[in-house]
């Protein structure tokens, strides 16, 4: 790990802003695999972000992030899934070394635990914390909003007997990972494979059902 005991009295830790991906609109991949590799360095006045013809008005989408330098290295990680790699480390190798003298145990600590309401017994409690991160969590956050608007669109435009603020309260009550997981049922077509257009319908019908069952 390159963020050792010495490492971290570096003041202050060097962090800045990078382009994690960037795409043209017209030129939208099916899967993140699909997008083009950028050198992992942060941005620097006068970097050349993307080249289109001159005078042309080309749409472009990009996802700007945090990186952070890993000590000693030209690393620039994303800040957020470094600290989660690092608070991994915390939880389920340092502190129960440190507590025990020995391998750590199983199951591991747990990432947090309700502490807005009382516990009878807090090492129960502890034990039934949850084990979903912190990072996990934002990034489940921002699937499903992503994943609701794509929803509200394509149901929408199914001429549902339900509208567009009722899919929306639809949405709005179901948890962030199972709106991810129904999108998830969603298979990538390039509008030529009849069979995965007929596959993305039938699921398509049947949420447009459920939207209706909850707004009855």
């Amino acid at each position: 790990m390159s963020h050792t005991n010495h490492a971290k009295h570096r003041t202050p830790a060097v962090t800045a802003v990078r382009i994690a991906a960037l795409y043209e609109d017209d030129r939208r991949p099916k899967s993140i695999g699909e997008l083009p590799q950028r050198q992992e360095a942060p941005v620097r006045a006068g970097d050349v972000l993307c080249v289109t013809p001159l005078g042309a008005w080309v749409p472009v989408t990009l996802f700007p992030t945090v990186g952070i330098n890993r000590p000693g290295t030209d690393e620039w990680p994303i800040l957020l899934n470094e600290l989660d790699e690092i608070a991994t480390w915390v939880r389920t190798q340092a502190v129960p070394r440190l507590i025990t003298g020995a391998d750590p145990p199983t199951p591991t600590l747990p990432t947090r635990y309700a502490i807005s309401v009382e516990h009878e017994d807090e090492r129960h409690a502890i034990a039934a914390g949850s084990t979903t991160s912190a990072a996990t969590r934002h990034a489940q956050r921002l699937g499903a909003a992503s994943s609701r608007i794509d929803l509200i669109e394509l149901l929408g435009s199914m001429g549902c007997s339900v509208d567009s603020a009722q899919i929306e309260a639809w949405l709005a009550q179901i948890p962030d990972h199972e709106v991810i997981e129904r999108v998830s049922r969603l298979q990538a077509t390039d509008g030529k494979d009849h069979a995965t257009m007929q596959h993305n319908l039938r699921v398509l019908e049947q949420l447009r059902t459920e939207a209706v069952g909850f707004t009855g």
